[in-house]
């Protein structure tokens, strides 16, 4: 597939298989046919870098995307028509973004220059917390299995856990703190 006119920095796939977004130092956002192979949209909102994507795993279609530090912008898509939908300003350099699989909310991770980790309630973008223990960017992150626990990776070379998400609703109540997250992180 080509269409990026600068090299390829962020794909996901939609939770469906069905579409897939890529981002690209081109500043542009681009929304592909699994089955087609062919371009649906070629979205050009952002200013910067588009490296942060992740699909809404509660609303058929949305894609959340995150611009680079001339941007600073998480993005919103209806990748079904092309539409943006919203976009909120965080004030630096976006790295990463991941949604909840049990709430209506998602986390950021960021660089330049505030170097945070910032947990959003959707759709309003409220900050729920706002963590800043790392003091480099926050390059990567990974959603844990239970998909409570965020592990955040820094150019400051430290790891740190976060437990962001509340467990899901089909589950009762978690035993105790998490053996990969010391206590007194807990954000809820």
């Amino acid at each position: 597939l080509a269409g990026h006119r600068q090299e390829v920095c962020g794909l996901r796939w939609s939770p469906d298989n069905v579409t897939l977004a890529s981002g690209g130092n081109d500043n542009k956002l681009l929304i592909w046919n699994a089955a087609t192979h062919k371009q649906q949209w070629r979205l050009t909102k952002h200013r910067a870098a588009v490296k942060a994507l992740a699909w809404s795993p509660h609303q058929h279609g949305l894609l959340a995307s995150g611009g680079g530090t001339a941007d600073q912008c998480i993005r919103f898509w209806n990748a079904t028509t092309g539409a943006h939908v919203r976009s909120v300003d965080t004030g630096s350099q976006v790295c990463n973004v991941a949604w909840s699989r049990s709430s209506n909310e998602l986390v950021s991770t960021h660089g330049y220059s505030l170097n945070q980790v910032i947990v959003w309630r959707y759709p309003d973008m409220s900050k729920v917390a706002t963590l800043t223990s790392h003091t480099s960017r926050v390059l990567y992150m990974a959603l844990s299995p239970d998909g409570c626990t965020v592990v955040t990776g820094a150019g400051d070379e430290t790891l740190r856990f976060w437990n962001v998400f509340p467990p899901p609703r089909h589950k009762a109540a978690r035993a105790g703190p998490s053996l990969l997250v010391p206590a007194g992180l807990d954000i809820r």
